[in-house]
């Protein structure tokens, strides 16, 4: 009877987003988060200056576990790795997270396991509203600390895993801390249903060199600890269940096509050429200074866009000038000779807290960016003392978000001027800063020519870009199908930016998740790009993607895709041109597949 049950098993495919890339055939191991079942319970006002204590404790004893695991991490890891639980480490001395919970305690006279569950959840509310990918995906974070307090509460300790060999992780969505008390030894995959690029599960994934697929919805419901399961991370795709014939197709394949892409030298690269000698630079998207250690073997150029409102979600506030300074000042030490462009805050609409918050209803047409920081100059003028006196350190830019007409840029630069010379009165050293435009509205770029002669450099931000250009919110899954990085306009508009740069002398970098994806990269080299930013854990495919390809030839399917009517023949000519001319780099399933809306 049980063979006859296991013979009618029909093999599952499930589809996500390879973030290291390797194809692996082995048996499902589920791991579960840990979460755990929190009930309320009202305390006598006698008990709750004790259960204050017993929170204050279990903080300190959360601090100790995350050391010893950061320990452990470094380790197995890498320190290049393990900078993870630094931030989750920051957390647990964020006084204003620390004095939430203890309000809640004394106030609503709740367990401390509750109150923990009440502020972090209401905290996880706000960055799932988040649209940013990376900080949306820094929820997790959250999450873990949460965790950690919890078990902090119980009494338990840290627990490590072993493996059997052929162990394929199974979770819903692998909190760093619990990857770190894995026993990586026999691990060969990782699959969850939760996760992009920037996850720390990913970054961690590509640490170990381990092949992972994240995003794949409810893997974690159908599968089972023992299944058979094949993970192929290049096409992005989770077999479980899988056939005689599809096993049998995949052992078939070369250990080369099993683990393309998975190593990575241990020296810095050296300059980034294509096949017909077109110099392509790479620079890095980031906001902790720790992550771009983990680069440098990866060949960044300096820091192509670093998101300083991150120093804002660290701490629940707007930093102060100080803190600001010595978190750019590190940035520049960081990025070297090649410098490093800093964001001025792209706060308001979605990424606006405290009492800048006003809730408002359209809040990505709203005071968001450029303008939050015209309105509130005071710190606008905060912000830039702290980059120029940072410049005086190290080699600094600022890029002024979504500009959308010339007076922005103009109004921008007298205040940075006036508080250069400010400084300058007052004896406080300050550096050379170049200032640039972020081009990511239709009025940028179609005035791209006259902002060109008025700043140093553009900055292409894609993501935007496309959801202005589409007039689609790329946060809204009902509209996912009509946000298209690859319609005709949207590349229309980047060639014309890049032509506007080129005529004015200026660079170019764009940004984004165009220049994080590799086929999407090859068309921008195609359309004249030379400069592109990403992600960090991008850097290692997109190179190998721009030293493969001919420059000439890309430029030539960029053509045919700006005489394109639709953006399901654009996808449909980029999946046949790349996958023709370079299948070694373009898997089929590695290509985007037209969307129809018929």
């Amino acid at each position: 009877m049980r063979e006859s049950v296991r013979r009618t098993v029909r093999e599952e495919r499930w589809q996500g987003l390879g973030v290291c890339d390797g194809i692996v055939l082995g048996r499902v191991l589920r791991i579960h988060n840990g979460a755990r079942h929190i009930y309320r319970a009202t305390l006598e006002e006698a008990d709750v200056v004790r259960e204050v204590r017993r929170w204050r404790a279990a903080v300190r004893l959360a601090r100790r576990q995350l050391l010893k695991i950061k320990a452990r991490a470094e380790r197995v890891l890498g320190s290049e790795h393990a900078y993870i639980f630094d931030s989750h480490l920051l957390m647990l001395e964020d006084q204003k997270l620390l004095d939430d919970v203890e309000s809640f305690i004394r106030l609503e006279r709740a367990n401390a396991e509750w109150a923990v569950k009440v502020v972090g959840d209401r905290i996880l509310a706000v960055y799932a509203e988040i649209k940013d990918d990376y900080l949306r995906e820094r929820g997790s974070d959250i999450e873990d600390v949460m965790q950690r307090i919890l078990v902090a509460l119980s009494g338990e300790g840290p627990r490590y895993r072993r493996l059997t060999e052929d162990a394929v992780i199974v979770s819903e969505d692998l909190l760093p801390s619990a990857v770190a008390e894995l026993d990586f030894k026999y691990a060969r995959a990782i699959a969850t249903d939760a996760g992009g690029w920037t996850s720390h599960t990913a970054i961690i994934a590509r640490g170990l060199g381990i092949p992972a697929v994240v995003g794949l919805r409810d893997l974690y419901r159908r599968a089972r600890t023992g299944d058979p399961v094949i993970v192929d991370a290049i096409s992005g795709e989770v077999i479980l269940h899988p056939s005689k014939e599809t096993i049998e197709h995949y052992d078939s394949l070369s250990a080369d096509n099993r683990r393309a892409g998975l190593a990575v030298a241990d020296n810095a690269p050296g300059p980034l050429r294509t096949e017909d000698g077109v110099d392509v630079v790479l620079r890095a998207n980031l906001e902790l200074p720790a992550e771009f250690e983990g680069v440098k073997r990866f060949g960044a150029r300096g820091v192509g866009l670093y998101r300083s409102e991150f120093l804002m979600s660290q701490r629940g506030r707007m930093p102060s000038e100080e803190e600001q300074c010595q978190a750019y000042e590190e940035i520049a030490r960081l990025a070297g000779e090649d410098g490093a462009t800093i964001r001025l805050f792209d706060l308001g609409g979605d990424k606006a807290v405290g009492t800048f918050s006003d809730g408002e209803r359209n809040p990505a047409l709203g005071l968001r960016a450029i303008r939050f920081s015209l309105r509130h100059k005071d710190e606008l003028r905060k912000q830039a003392r702290a980059v120029l006196r940072a410049a005086a350190h190290g080699r600094l830019s600022i890029v002024l978000p979504m500009i959308s007409d010339l007076t922005d840029v103009r109004q921008a630069r007298r205040i940075i001027n006036e508080e250069r010379e400010s400084l300058t009165r007052r004896g406080i050293p300050t550096g050379q800063v170049r200032m640039g435009a972020m081009i990511e509205v239709p009025a940028a770029v179609l005035i791209a020519d006259k902002i060109a002669r008025e700043v140093d450099f553009f900055s292409l931000g894609t993501n935007d870009l496309v959801q202005y250009l589409l007039a689609v919110d790329r946060g809204n899954d009902a509209v996912a199908d009509w946000f298209r990085s690859l319609h005709p306009s949207v590349l229309a508009s980047i060639k014309q930016t890049i032509e506007a740069a080129r005529a004015a002398s200026i660079p170019a970098v764009v940004c984004g998740e165009m220049a994080s994806t590799p086929a999407y990269a090859a068309i921008l080299v195609g359309l004249g790009a030379t400069e592109l930013s990403m992600t960090i854990n991008a850097i290692p495919r997109v190179r190998r993607t721009v030293a493969g390809i001919n420059a000439g030839e890309a430029r030539k399917i960029a053509e045919e895709c700006l005489e394109c009517e639709t953006a399901d023949d654009v996808e449909e000519l980029v999946r046949v041109r790349l996958g023709s001319r370079w299948p070694h780099l373009f898997p089929p399933k590695s290509l985007p597949a037209p969307k129809s809306q018929e």
